[in-house]
């Protein structure tokens, strides 16, 4: 895939970076990558704000980007205002026009996450009627379990950018970091998916995605 216009939105500053850090990396070598991050997260896993998060989420994010050599669009959305109706459909579609992509990564509609739900049938709406081709990335880790598996007809090689994975999730210290300065259960998950996925595939790391529509104009 080469000189092709690409749009991976993220509910929340880094959920692109676990779900295909290493996609992003493999794909910015040869295509102009840009990560539209709807929402940066100010809230602690209890809903209290965090002053550490408000300082540096969105720093954390735009070093990640950097590392995964994508650009980086920030929606800044209020979470409690975000959901699926027209106006945030009108919203998005402003953003794919903008853009014009080609190609369009998003979430998984059956995520457990309500903003991630609400992203995903916003998606679906915006891409109704284009030729863009939609790939939707796996749920977060970890991720409330459903009535619904995720079955992925892509299986991206990411052996080679593994290492830039790591290191842009490294990025998102008030994510993954503990109070003695160790990394969390929660990122080692994250990299132990990447190697079953390959596994799945006979590469040390691969990550998964459900195809929803794809165009070639290939002769």
């Amino acid at each position: 895939m080469k000189n092709k216009k690409i749009l991976v939105f993220a509910p929340h500053a880094d959920d692109a970076e676990i779900a295909m850090g290493g996609t992003i990396a493999k794909l910015a070598k040869n295509n102009k990558v840009t990560i539209v991050t709807a929402i940066i997260p100010i809230e602690n896993i209890l809903g209290k704000k965090n002053g550490y998060m408000i300082k540096n989420r969105l720093n954390e994010q735009m070093k990640s980007a950097k590392i995964l050599g994508a650009k980086l669009e920030v929606m800044n959305i209020d979470q409690y205002e975000f959901k699926f109706d027209r106006k945030f459909v009108k919203m998005f579609d402003k953003i794919l026009k903008k853009y014009n992509p080609n190609i369009v990564f998003s979430c998984w509609e059956h995520d457990t996450h309500q903003d991630h739900k609400s992203l995903s049938k916003i998606i679906f709406s915006v891409l109704r009627k284009n030729d863009i081709s939609l790939y939707i990335y796996e749920a977060m880790l970890p991720g409330g379990l459903n009535s619904h598996n995720f079955s992925p007809q892509l299986f991206v090689d990411v052996s080679d950018q593994i290492k830039k994975k790591i290191n842009a999730l490294k990025s998102f210290k008030s994510v993954f970091k503990n109070k003695n300065n160790t990394y969390s259960n929660y990122f080692n998950s994250i990299i132990a998916r990447a190697k079953y996925r390959g596994g799945t595939i006979g590469v040390k790391y691969a990550e998964a995605f459900q195809i929803i529509k794809e165009i070639d104009f290939n002769d």
